[in-house]
């Protein structure tokens, strides 16, 4: 990772006085290089999450105010959920940032920003190297569950790097329905119960086709009467998620369905029903299973 962090730096160095973008489909990838290079290029560095507008006047007077030693850095994480007043008001300050410093956008979903953001920045696209996936292959390389990790990790840097860690993990996690549901009680999901919900959604999708309706409406309702102990908006985002990956893997092809999972999965942090959302993926997953 050396190497990227390296070149990632280059670049925002590169670009003092402008706007830059960088681009991923691993979020936590985006976190993770932003927080071990900030220091590596100044002491004075602002971090902000999707915006407001009182985020942006910060920004602005903390840009213009006067600088120790030379450069000032602002990192905006998930600036395609900002919203658009929010965006419209930053657009100047985009444009033309004071000369001795930069405005790191960082973003999942670069197509999703306003044409206006877009056309203001210069972009770059970060990706894991090869030699890291090729040693998590090689780590993973007797696991029977490889290709359904490899293509997990792919997008979560997190998972990747507690696997390449860890001395070892469970080569098959049967489906637990008090264990799956008991993870998302936490507040931010660790890496290693990340990928013991991989392992057990897959186990939990290869009986779907065994399941009977008035099985699946207890799978739900089991799962209904322990929302109140759990974040049922995470447990939903999550398993839309391991399902377009177990669906990828099995080369399945129907766009609607992709479509319908894209837009829960984009769209996580917005007021949509939960329940009824976990009852029609379930629907869905058996649908799909039973193929």
């Amino acid at each position: 990772m050396d190497d990227l962090l390296d070149k990632v730096q280059k670049f925002i160095t590169a670009n003092l006085g402008s706007s830059i973008c960088l681009c991923s489909n691993d979020e936590v990838l985006l976190y993770w290089i932003c927080s071990q290079i900030a220091e590596k290029i100044t002491e004075e560095y602002v971090v902000l999450d999707e915006p407001g507008i009182d985020d942006v006047r910060y920004m602005t007077e903390f840009l213009y105010s006067a600088t120790g030693n030379g450069y000032k850095v602002v990192f905006i994480h998930k600036t395609e959920r900002i919203l658009q007043e929010a965006a419209n008001s930053m657009l100047k300050i985009l444009e033309e940032p004071p000369r001795y410093s930069v405005i790191v956008l960082t973003t999942t979903r670069f197509v999703d920003l306003l044409p206006t953001i877009r056309s203001r920045v210069k972009t770059m696209n970060l990706t894991v190297g090869k030699n890291i996936l090729d040693s998590l292959r090689g780590r993973l390389k007797d696991h029977p569950k490889i290709d359904l990790i490899m293509e997990f990790c792919s997008t979560r840097f997190d998972v990747l790097s507690y696997i390449l860690q860890v001395e070892g993990f469970s080569e098959d996690t049967q489906f637990n329905e008090s264990e799956f549901t008991s993870i998302f009680a936490e507040k931010e999901l660790s890496a290693q119960n990340k990928l013991k919900a991989l392992l057990m959604f897959d186990d939990l999708y290869t009986r779907f086709p065994e399941l009977s309706q008035r099985d699946l409406v207890q799978l739900y309702m089991n799962i209904m009467e322990k929302s109140n102990k759990i974040d049922l908006t995470a447990l939903v985002v999550f398993t839309c998620g391991v399902f377009q990956t177990i669906l990828e893997l099995k080369g399945y092809r129907e766009i609607s369905t992709f479509k319908w999972l894209d837009s829960i999965i984009s769209n996580r942090y917005m007021n949509f029903n939960a329940p009824l959302t976990l009852l029609n993926l379930l629907i869905l997953i058996r649908k799909s299973a039973k193929r």
